[in-house]
């Protein structure tokens, strides 16, 4: 670790497990970008067809998900997520590592399980430390599970469910130790996260003055750099005594002091951040790499997640559900929505709306039998209200971007 080049930014397991996929490569004569896009297409396979249903059976255990489901939520990641394949960025297997953890911590009372779970949260943190939540999140799932099972009568052995808790502790802090390594070597400090604060201030500071961020690589251009400017924040950041946001103990400071302001952040954030207007991390072309139809189905599908999990009746159908869980994927991710967004930040919350949109379980008529006259008009006038306000909030927030947006020499 001492030897490992690097400036204390960025996590070490990354760029470890490309270094063995990259020699795993060289001894079959596999050239470094067909063996990215190999590792990348498991990995979206992986995820699409394995751990999102496994976490989808979790969270609906009467549920079946069908081999077509799978291919379902693997098409929708390679539909708007197909740019991804030829790059080793950390959003795919830091997202991996995060859904095996929640799936492996679901067997409370399994010792291995629990250090898998362990292993797998801090290999997610480490690969990308907007993750941090996850572990507060595990640690409140296995506490939930052994009460549950307390309360339910069954017997307990406190001895086992201590032993669980620190095999997850061990699992953490044997990915860890090594960042903390790293990180006194480079920043002087033995913080397991990488970073060790420098990158959560850049980032919260640049979340104030932005509402989105892409990076441009076309050549007729000479900067990366494509800022969406967000002209709400102005006040806020002429105020910051040094330029900088100081910690999350500073950010929640001015989410006390600008409620309004800063909810009004959370969600351009949001929204921004589920805009698919490229399918690539890196954008080449300005004008014809914004597909409308791509951005458009990307935003129904986040609808109809919404309308399954706000309107009763479509609810019901889903039921029971341990809504913990997703809970903790959205609470693992949570940390972004203060950063300087882009799409692929957002990650987690586009596979658990994938997940819920397309699970199984059908849809209720919106015309309801046991109404009588006008009253049976009612649900399908409130989801049509609802998706028109929905529409003119997204169009409203992503045009108020496109406006704003600078590319900075």
């Amino acid at each position: 670790m001492l030897n490992f080049e690097n400036n204390g930014l960025r996590g070490y397991t990354l760029p470890l497990v490309f270094f063995g996929v990259r020699n795993a490569g060289e001894a079959f004569g596999a050239n470094e970008f067909h063996v990215v896009m190999a590792f990348n297409s498991a990995l979206f396979a992986l995820i699409g067809a394995v751990l999102a249903p496994a976490l989808a059976r979790i969270i609906w255990p009467q549920r079946n998900w069908t081999a077509a489901r799978r291919l379902v939520l693997c098409a929708l990641l390679l539909v708007f997520w197909r740019g991804y394949l030829n790059y080793p960025l950390s959003d795919f297997p830091a997202v991996a590592a995060a859904l095996l953890a929640l799936i492996a911590v679901a067997s409370v009372d399994s010792p291995y399980r629990m250090l898998g779970a362990g292993v797998a949260a801090g290999l997610a943190v480490n690969m990308r430390p907007a993750y941090l939540f996850l572990v507060p999140a595990l640690l409140a799932l296995i506490a939930w599970g052994w009460i549950a099972r307390h309360r339910s009568g069954a017997k307990v052995d406190w001895v086992q469910a201590i032993l669980c808790v620190w095999l997850v502790v061990l699992g953490l802090v044997a990915v860890s130790v090594p960042q903390a390594i790293s990180n006194h070597e480079h920043l002087g400090s033995y913080n397991p996260i990488p970073g060790g604060g420098e990158l959560a201030d850049f980032q919260y500071t640049e979340g104030l003055r932005l509402q989105r961020y892409d990076t441009y690589v076309g050549n007729d251009l000479a900067t990366p750099r494509m800022f969406y400017e967000d002209p709400h924040t102005e006040e806020i950041l002429a105020g910051l005594n040094d330029g900088l946001v100081h910690g999350a103990s500073g950010y929640a400071q001015l989410v006390a002091e600008h409620p309004v302001t800063m909810g009004g952040v959370f969600l351009r954030h949001v929204i921004n951040g589920l805009d698919q207007r490229y399918p690539t991390p890196y954008v080449e072309d300005l004008d014809g790499g914004g597909n409308k139809l791509s951005r458009a189905v990307g935003f129904l599908m986040v609808f109809l997640a919404l309308v399954r999990l706000a309107w009763p009746a479509a609810r019901r159908r889903l039921a029971p559900a341990r809504w913990r869980y997703p809970a903790a994927l959205l609470v693992a991710g949570a940390t972004v929505v203060a950063s300087a967004v882009e799409a692929r930040f957002l990650l987690p919350l586009f596979i658990l709306a994938a997940i819920v949109a397309v699970a199984p379980g059908g849809w209720p008529s919106p015309l309801r039998e046991s109404s009588r006259g006008s009253r049976r008009l009612l649900v399908p006038a409130a989801l049509l209200v609802g998706f028109v306000i929905y529409c003119l909030v997204v169009a409203i927030i992503v045009s108020d971007a496109s406006d704003q947006i600078t590319l900075a020499s």
